[in-house]
């Protein structure tokens, strides 16, 4: 998906704020005039508001996401023991304003919005094929490093759904080895590519 994301971004053509998702995604009514608002309420001159969102179904529409504020370092030598982030509910941030959005550490990949102008401060990463787990903490330490301020959004504008994988569905990195015929194909690719992420964070092993 990080390549993806390159590609994506070229189709920028000057509009003001920028949005990324996932695919499977749904949208409450008026949800760009909702996205618009919460990002001006936002105490930053550089906002960006990010969540997961919910699962598609159930009462999603107008609820609260996530505010991405969990990190850890996985233990899965398959995902190169990257660090994977999460969430928790926190409802209002201390001395916040009723509708402020609340600030947190981190970016979601599958979604995320922000001024447009990020495209040219810290432009998407051509030269990570592969990579899937790497791509959040990577974005989190490019715009917390170039200025930006990073909020979870106060309302539910969006739903994911969550279960193409379960319906038999292949995921992206299962692709690749149906392709070829080779099981864990892309696994070997990531290594590769991987070291590029952990060299922009600091990994030791990945120092140059």
């Amino acid at each position: 998906p990080c390549v993806a994301r390159y590609f994506a971004s070229k189709l920028w053509a000057g509009e003001e704020y920028f949005v990324q998702i996932d695919s499977h995604i749904w949208f409450v009514e008026g949800w760009d005039e909702k996205l618009v608002n919460m990002m001006r309420l936002a105490p930053s001159a550089k906002p960006v508001l990010s969540t997961y969102p919910p699962g598609y179904g159930g009462h999603w529409q107008g609820g609260k996401g996530p505010r991405m504020c969990g990190a850890s370092f996985s233990s899965s030598p398959v995902e190169a023991r990257i660090i994977r982030l999460g969430g928790s509910m926190v409802s209002k941030a201390p001395d916040a304003p009723e509708g402020t959005p609340i600030p947190a550490p981190y970016v979601a990949a599958g979604f995320f919005a922000a001024p447009s102008d990020f495209l040219k401060d810290l432009p998407f990463d051509p030269f990570l094929p592969w990579v899937f787990m790497g791509e959040e903490i990577m974005l989190s330490s490019r715009f917390f490093t170039n200025g930006y301020d990073i909020f979870a959004p106060r309302e539910n504008i969006l739903a994911h759904e969550y279960r193409p994988g379960s319906m038999g569905l292949p995921k992206f990195w299962e692709t690749v080895g149906r392709v070829f015929g080779r099981p864990g194909m892309n696994t070997e690719l990531m290594h590769i590519g991987i070291c590029r992420v952990k060299n922009h964070l600091g990994y030791p092993e990945c120092l140059s």
